[in-house]
This record gives structure tokens, C-alpha cells and sequence, in this order.
């Protein structure tokens, strides 16, 4: 059947031009706009998919989609959108059967036109109505690009409000889904507007300060990615890129990182935690552990406050690059499955056990090993202090003769007090990966950033090495640095390593951090404490870890100019340093 839009509805103004004859060929009951007609005997023979024949019922399952439709915004801008119908909400008649239904919000560059279509057909074949749209600024949709702002969050509302108005939804069973950019909107609209009922966020972000300036260290690699996307596909609004690109100037004032970290705020959802939990929506979340544009620790720590039904699933993998596939050409996929499985239940109250399931799922690095915890932090996990105890100075000991000086240890004993010092004249061997984002995405598919330990350099790197463990450590969470340093001026930085050590001293990457400071009282003694990124990695028996400092990364904005010397003092031994291992 046909159907037809009024000229004068406010979301839709002009919808015979944006849908042609199909959308005006016959009035319809206003409560339900949004309808398809019949295939023809010559279309049903030909028939593959709803993508490929919009606005045609598919003879196989009854779903249909429709697109380039146009949603007006409250402050008059035209995002692109489409719809995806299930069977029996196709018709464009008012029937009175209502169904559940989520809004997909658009990730950073991409559009609805292709990105979440394969999980749309997906929806819709199981009985779910489903929006997508184009956020603000990119490809066909209007405005600038504003991150997240009070504008973006209000047109997740008004999707929703669309999808009330041309489509048979049960209001009570509305939910939102999102990678990324559209993840982190799941979230901070579910704080506002309690139609959410469910959501699924999926590479997205806890506290954005975190990412933009997280230990006072920023992110020149993916901060690159972002604003060269942004660019190139949408409209970015200067101001943005005008604050991105402050908080890489290593001369930066303290007033003008203030105003950067003020300005992530009220973006984070993590700042709006108290009524995310006050509306209860469900909210699951998908993470991958080698994200590094937004780190798992920010979403780990806001999971841990959330009071709502949650549940969280980790697993190797970059940003967004085990959701996008699946997203986008509906494939079997641990993430979306689970999704699916949230919404059946949280939407459709479908009793299929989710809600009792352990609240924390992972994937470990590497080994691929399944498991659960019951929910974070894990009570499930225990805390192991390694003591960090100096090198000292280069000597040959006639006691064991050999050379001594050349690496400190980690034990679990205090050693004595001493000083290790760094400079920042040459970068090490130590580094999150040769080649940023190709090296990181090469861990994920079983390709590790291995480094010989003799090779980094004294004078720019220390390294502290732990015993052979006889057991293996099955490391689950964030490892912990407890640091003092005396930096040589007001800035500088270390950078974190932590490898798996075999008996001929190469060493895989298992995961990494950084701090920097920028107004310190040069040679004065501050804690320096940090955490590196969370992950999930198995250490075998026999092997031994090896915590590595250096003053450089790719992966790590660098707080001084380019030529700037300075060096980082360690204070090792006498229980002033430790590295602090979660495992189970």
C-alpha cells in the first residue's frame, strides 16, 4: 500500500519531493505515515534484500525500508535518516498493534545510509521498528559539528519523537544504540529523556576530559583521525577544532586547559551518571580493550557507578572495529548478539536469562579466553603489589659476576631508596607500536608489539623486572603505577610499558600509559601516580613482567617542544614506587 505525508507536519515538510510518488499516492490515518506497498509478481521474483528494493514489502519476511527521509530538528536543521519496518507495521494503515523500537545514532563520519543497516534488518526481522540518523554536521544532515552538545542530545529526543509520530511504536519500548560517537549520545540522552528504556553503547566514552587531556597528556594520533574525518566528511565548528588542537600546544596556560577540560564536561556521561540511574534505562556496553582513542578505563570507570540493569562485554579489538562489520552487514557477532539479546529483553520482555547473567563479560588479549565476572570492580579479582627497587648506577659486581645497574626489579619486598634518571634526548624501542594504528591493529588479529629489553636505551629508559613467575598471572584490569619523580623543569612525561618477558629477554606488549606535568617546581618531588589501560592477558608460567619507562610515543602528546630537554627522576625502592596488578 501507499502512503502519504502531510505537507505541513513539522519533522517532514516537503516529503513528496524527498520520497516521491510512492509518498503521495494515497492519504493514510495520521497516527500511521510511514507505510510500503506490495512487491509486484516481476519484483517478487527478482527480490534479495529491503536495501535493495526500498519502499517494497519484502515477499520473504514482510519487513520493508524506507530512506532518505528528513528529520526537523528543534532548532530547524535536516538530518538524513531512514526507517526499517517489521512485518505488520508495514501497511502505512493504523492496525493498532504496536511494536518496539530503537533509534541507531550515526558515528563520527558515517551515515544511516549504510552503517547500521545490516542490525536495522536484523531489528525489524524480529519484530523491532527501527530510526537511524545522520548526526548533525555530517554527510547529508545540517548544522556543524559541535561533539555532543545540547543541540546533538535534543535530536536523539526528536528522533524519537519522529519515530512516535510516522510509525507504530509502543512508547513504553523505546531504545537507542550507537558506536562511538553515537554510543557516547546513548548514554547522555538517556540521562535526559526517560522514553530510553534500553540502550546499547558500543565503543564509546566515559569521561571525554579523559580522552582529550586524560593525566595531562594529550592524543595526537586519533585526535588527527578525528578532525581529518570530521573535515573532510561534515562541517566542523571552529571553536572545536580550535580547543582540539589547544590541547596539543605543550605551551598551553593552565587557564586554557581549564576551560578545555570544562568544555568536556557536560559531554561526558559520566557527568550525568546520577540521572542516567535516577530514569533507569538498561544499559548495556560494549568495549574494546585496545581502543585507544577512547580507553576502556573511562567506561569502566563509569560502568562501576551505574545502578541501572548494566552489563558490559570486553574483547580485543580498536575503536569501533569489532561492532562496524557486524553493524553494517548484520554477520554473527558476540558484540550485537548480546545487544540483541538486551533489547529482547529490556523491550520485548523476552525472559532469556541476560538479566541474571554476570554483569561483566570478557575476551582475553591474545588467548581468546572466555570469561565472566560477577561485576566491576570484580570481587572475583586480587590485588598484586610489586615493590619497584632502583637500578642504580652502572657496576660490575664480583659477586655474581656480572654487570649490575643495567635494570631495576619489581618484588614483592621493598629494596633500598635510590634514584633512577631518564632523559628525553632519544625515544627508546619501547613503544605502543611502530606504526600508529596499523601496529594496534595488527594485536587484534594475533600480531604482537614485541621489543627486545636489552635494546632500550639507559639513559632515555629504565626498565624494572619482575620474577619468573612459577604460576602464570592472569592480569584483569587497569595494572596501577604508584610513582614519585623529580622532573628537571616545569614539563616533562613518562610513558608506561608493560611487557610479558620470555627467558631471552624479547617482550610482547600487554599494555600501556602515560603522565605528563606542565607546571611542576623543577627538581622538587611530586607523586606521579597513574593507571595504565585495562585489559584482560594471561601470563604464562615461566615468564616473567618488565615495567618500562621512557619520555616518548606517537600515541602520546609530548608536553614540551620539539628539541626541549628535560629529564624524569624516579624514586625507586623503600616502598615509594610499586606497580599494582589486578588478577584472578
Amino acid at each position: 500500500m501507499a502512503f502519504s505525508l502531510p505537507r505541513s507536519h513539522r519533522w517532514l515538510p516537503g516529503a513528496c519531493a524527498v520520497l516521491g510518488a510512492l509518498a503521495c499516492a494515497a492519504p493514510v490515518q495520521a497516527q500511521q505515515l510511514i507505510g510500503c506497498r506490495d512487491a509486484t509478481p516481476a519484483e517478487a521474483a527478482f527480490y534479495s534484500t529491503p536495501v535493495i528494493m526500498p519502499g517494497v514489502i519484502s515477499p520473504r519476511d514482510g519487513t520493508c525500508y524506507v530512506k532518505d527521509l528528513r528529520i526537523t530538528t528543534h532548532d530547524g536543521l535536516k538530518l538524513t535518516a531512514n526507517v526499517f519496518l517489521p512485518a505488520g507495521a508495514t501497511s502505512g494503515v493504523a492496525g493498532g498493534q504496536k511494536f518496539p523500537g530503537v533509534v541507531y545514532i550515526s558515528s563520527w563520519a558515517l551515515t544511516d545510509s549504510f552503517e547500521y543497516l545490516g542490525q536495522q534488518a536484523r531489528m525489524a526481522r524480529d519484530g523491532y521498528i527501527s530510526v537511524a540518523y545522520t548526526t548533525r554536521g555530517f554527510w547529508g544532515s545540517e548544522g556543524v559539528i559541535s561533539v555532543a552538545s545540547e543541540g546533538d542530545i535534543r535530536d536523539v529526543s526528536t528522533a524519537i519523537d519522529f519515530m512516535q509520530a510516522f510509525t507504530p511504536v509502543d512508547a513504553a519500548r523505546i531504545g537507542t544504540a550507537g558506536i562511538s560517537y553515537g554510543a557516547g549520545m546513548s548514554l547522555l540522552a538517556s540521562a535526559r529523556d526517560k522514553r530510553i528504556r534500553a540502550l546499547a553503547a558500543l565503543s564509546g566514552w566515559g569521561n571525554l576530559s579523559d580522552q582529550l587531556f586524560g593525566n595531562q597528556v594529550p592524543n595526537p594520533t586519533w585526535t588527527a583521525v578525528l578532525l581529518g574525518s570530521g573535515q573532510l566528511l561534515g562541517r566542523m565548528d571552529p571553536a572545536v577544532v580550535s580547543m582540539s588542537r589547544e590541547t596539543l600546544n605543550p605551551d598551553a596556560t593552565p587557564e586554557q586547559a581549564a576551560a578545555a577540560m570544562a568544555w568536556a564536561v557536560p559531554r561526558s556521561p559520566s557527568a550525568v551518571v546520577n540521572q542516567i540511574n535516577a530514569n533507569q534505562p538498561a544499559v548495556f556496553i560494549g568495549k574494546n580493550w585496545q581502543d585507544d582513542m577512547f580507553s576502556p578505563n573511562s567506561t569502566l570507570a563509569l560502568f562501576e557507578k551505574l545502578t541501572t540493569p548494566k552489563r558490559i562485554s570486553l574483547q580485543p579489538g580498536i575503536h569501533g572495529s569489532i561492532e562496524l562489520g557486524a553493524a553494517m552487514f548484520d554477520k554473527p557477532n558476540l558484540v550485537w548478539d548480546q545487544a540483541h539479546r538486551w533489547f529482547d529483553r529490556y523491550l520485548k520482555g523476552v525472559p532469556n536469562g541476560i538479566d541474571a547473567e554476570p554483569k561483566v563479560r570478557l575476551t582475553t588479549k591474545f588467548g581468546n579466553v572466555n570469561e565472566t565476572l560477577s561485576t566491576w570492580p570484580a570481587p572475583e579479582l586480587k590485588r598484586n603489589v610489586l615493590w619497584v627497587n632502583p637500578r642504580g648506577p652502572v657496576r660490575y659486581d664480583w659477586s655474581c659476576w656480572c654487570m649490575k645497574g643495567l635494570v631495576g626489579s619489581m618484588n614483592p619486598a621493598r629494596g633500598p631508596f635510590g634514584l633512577d634518571t631518564i632523559n628525553n634526548a632519544l625515544d627508546t624501542t619501547a613503544t605502543t607500536g611502530p606504526l600508529p594504528v596499523l601496529s594496534v591493529t595488527a594485536e587484534t588479529i594475533g600480531l604482537p608489539v614485541i621489543n627486545h629489553q636489552d635494546s632500550i636505551l639507559r639513559d632515555q629508559g629504565v626498565r624494572y623486572e619482575g620474577p619468573v613467575l612459577s604460576q602464570g598471572m592472569k592480569i584483569r584490569g587497569a595494572p596501577q603505577v604508584q610513582l614519585r619523580v623529580r622532573p628537571s623543569q616545569k614539563r616533562g612525561m613518562l610513558v608506561a610499558y608493560l611487557y610479558d618477558v620470555d627467558a631471552l629477554g624479547w617482550g610482547t606488549l600487554i599494555t600501556h600509559g602515560a603522565r605528563a606535568v606542565h607546571w611542576a617546581t623543577p627538581g622538587q618531588s611530586i607523586d606521579f601516580s597513574f593507571d595504565l589501560n585495562a585489559i584482560a592477558y594471561d601470563v604464562a608460567p615461566g615468564r616473567k613482567l618488565a615495567l618500562v619507562f621512557d619520555t616518548a610515543d606517537h600515541l602520546y602528546g609530548a608536553p614540551v617542544r620539539w628539541g626541549e630537554a628535560f629529564s624524569m627522576t624516579i624514586e625507586a625502592g623503600d616502598g615509594v614506587s610499586a606497580l599494582t596488578i589486578p588478577s584472578r
